[in-house]
């Protein structure tokens, strides 16, 4: 019932032939700017790859100048952005090796990344569990955190980012409370578990890192109208997060202004040689008939304070 569009899927391709194709999309709000974010450009992504769509996490590759997105089907996809001088370039692969969770349904939907490794991990919803990979995807190591046990089947770890600091905080689809853990995930450690104020009955759907500890987050909530969601930024700080505590997820853009209404479900921030940030937001199409996969870039000031920044400030 939250996604008809499972309903009404588009043919899935056969092939696996590693081709991406970008088509600038056209249907595009009037308003270009709103909040210190500005519209860069949004594709409509398509390939004849059996591998494509239903993405739901999305990585930035430092120094490669590629993003890596994954599927809730287990599978990912490498490519160049289509903004990029560069000639185009894809690669897709599959999360196969998964350890003693091999035979399970490979559903991501969240990844992490250590700029200064390349390692990554992976969070998958149904298993309630996370994998840690090598820059080269070698499989490291595999743990179900006891902490992520009480999450219902499809409604687990919908969010996961490594923090500045090494901590990972870990936001679910099925309850307002999420957890921090002090370092990987992957090793015997026990997380801190707190409250999520989220503005309105909207939902997290990925969140990422700024340098300065703060995190970006990605909501989503079903709206009436085709697709039936809509999409919104918010912003939170998660550097004083005590046990038991709350964090405060402000609202700083509803994505509707600037780009087209989609599933949205992956986000990926990177700084700026001039300390402002690159945006890169892709949608998970449920391999559905009415939706897309698009992938959309915004530049943003990083200077929009969140709600409770501005009741300090007065």
């Amino acid at each position: 019932m939250l996604a008809p569009g499972t309903f009404l899927r588009t043919a899935i391709p056969v092939q696996r032939t590693n081709a991406l194709y970008a088509a600038s999309v056209e249907d595009l709000p009037d308003l270009v700017g709103a909040n210190g974010f500005t519209r860069e450009g949004v594709w409509h992504l398509t390939s004849p790859n059996i591998d494509f769509g239903g993405f739901s996490a999305l990585l930035v590759l430092e120094g490669a100048g590629r993003l890596r997105s994954f599927s809730d089907r287990g599978s990912s996809m490498t490519f160049v952005p289509p903004d990029d001088a560069r000639d185009s370039d894809v690669r897709f692969g599959n999360v196969w090796n998964r350890g003693r969770l091999s035979k399970d349904v490979p559903d991501i939907e969240a990844a992490t990344r250590d700029p200064a490794t390349g390692d990554y991990w992976v969070a998958f919803e149904n298993g309630n569990s996370v994998i840690r990979y090598s820059r080269s995807s070698a499989f490291l190591a595999l743990r179900e955190p006891p902490e992520w046990s009480d999450w219902a089947a499809n409604s687990g770890a919908e969010a996961m980012e490594r923090l500045p600091d090494g901590r990972f905080l870990v936001l679910p689809e099925s309850s307002r409370q999420g957890l921090l853990h002090p370092g990987d995930p992957t090793l015997d450690t026990e997380a801190m578990r707190f409250s999520v104020a989220l503005p309105g009955d909207f939902a997290p759907t990925d969140l990422s890192a700024l340098p300065d500890g703060r995190v970006l987050v990605l909501l989503r909530r079903v709206a009436v109208g085709w697709p039936p969601f809509t999409a919104a930024l918010g912003i939170a700080d998660p550097r004083s997060l005590d046990e038991g505590g709350v964090l405060d997820v402000d609202l700083v853009l509803e994505l509707a202004s600037l780009v087209p209404r989609e599933n949205y479900e992956g986000l990926a921030v990177e700084q700026r040689p001039d300390g402002a940030y690159t945006v890169w937001l892709i949608a998970d199409d449920n391999l559905a008939s009415f939706q897309r996969t698009l992938l959309v870039k915004l530049g943003w000031d990083g200077a929009a304070p969140s709600a409770h920044e501005k009741a300090r400030e007065e």
